[in-house]
C-alpha cells in the first residue's frame, strides 16, 4: 500500500481525493475506504487462503493412519491370507510394510511442499503483507497440492494378485508397487509431485490336475 495522487478521486465514494493507492489492484482510495479495502483483503485472504490451507493440512494429517488410503487393499490382503497356506504369512507382512512405507513416503512429500506454503501464509497474515495477486498465487499453490492429495486418496479398485500354479517365488508372491499414469510422469518432470496408485499381486491357482491346488477366488489378473 502507498500514498496516491490527490487529483484522483476515491474509487469507492467517488467524492474524496484518492490519497491512498493499493499496489495490488492499483486503485485509489480515500483514507476511510482504504481501510475498508484492507479489511476486505484480510477477509478474502482468510476465506481463500487460510481456510484452504487448513483443510488441506487436516487431510494430510489423516494420512498418518496408514489404512486411511487403502482400507480396501488391506482387506483383500487379509482375505488372501485366509485362503492361502501358512507359508505366505511372511509375504503378507512384507506387503503391509511396503504399503505403509509408500503411503508415508507420499504423505511426507506433500507435507514438505505444504510447509513452505504454511510459512508464507502465516508470515503474510501476521505482517499483513499481501494483495490480490498474493492471494491468487497462494490459492493456486494450495489447489495444486490439494489435487495431488486427491489423487493419493482415490482408491484403485482393480488390484489383483497372480502366481503360476505351485511354482511360487516367495519373494514375489505378494508385493506393492506404484502405478504412475502418463500425465503424472509429465507432471513429475515439472515438480517433485507423484501419484500414489497402488496395486498388489496374489497367486492364482488353476486346477489342471488332481494334485494341484484350486482357488475359488480368482481376481482380475495383471502381468507381474
Amino acid at each position: 500500500m502507498a500514498t496516491g495522487n490527490k487529483s484522483n478521486l476515491c474509487l469507492v465514494c467517488n467524492k474524496l481525493p484518492g490519497v491512498r493507492v493499493c499496489i495490488g489492484c492499483n486503485k485509489y482510495f480515500c483514507p476511510k475506504d482504504f481501510r475498508e479495502h484492507e479489511k476486505q483483503l484480510a477477509i478474502k485472504f482468510d476465506n481463500e487462503v487460510v481456510r484452504s490451507h487448513d483443510e488441506l493440512l487436516d487431510q494430510i494429517q489423516k494420512l498418518e493412519k496408514s489404512n486411511y488410503l487403502s482400507s480396501n487393499l488391506f482387506a483383500q490382503i487379509e482375505q488372501w491370507k485366509k485362503i492361502t497356506i501358512n507359508k505366505v504369512e511372511r509375504a503378507a507382512e512384507k506387503a503391509h510394510r511396503q504399503l505403509i512405507d509408500l503411503i508415508d513416503q507420499k504423505r511426507t512429500g506433500i507435507t514438505k511442499q505444504l510447509e513452505l506454503i504454511t510459512k508464507e501464509v502465516r508470515s503474510r497474515r501476521e505482517e499483513e503483507t499481501f494483495v490480490e495477486n498474493d492471494i491468487d498465487q497462494l490459492k493456486q499453490k494450495i489447489d495444486k497440492i490439494t489435487q495431488k492429495l486427491q489423487k493419493i486418496i482415490q482408491k484403485d479398485k482393480n488390484q489383483s494378485i497372480i502366481v503360476e500354479n505351485n511354482q511360487i517365488d516367495w519373494d514375489r508372491l505378494i508385493y506393492v508397487r506404484e502405478i504412475q499414469e502418463e500425465r503424472d510422469i509429465e507432471e513429475e518432470q515439472q515438480d517433485s509431485g507423484k501419484q500414489i496408485n497402488c496395486e498388489y499381486f496374489q497367486p492364482k491357482f488353476w486346477k489342471k490336475k488332481k494334485d494341484e491346488t484350486n482357488c475359488l477366488w480368482q481376481p482380475t489378473l495383471y502381468p507381474a
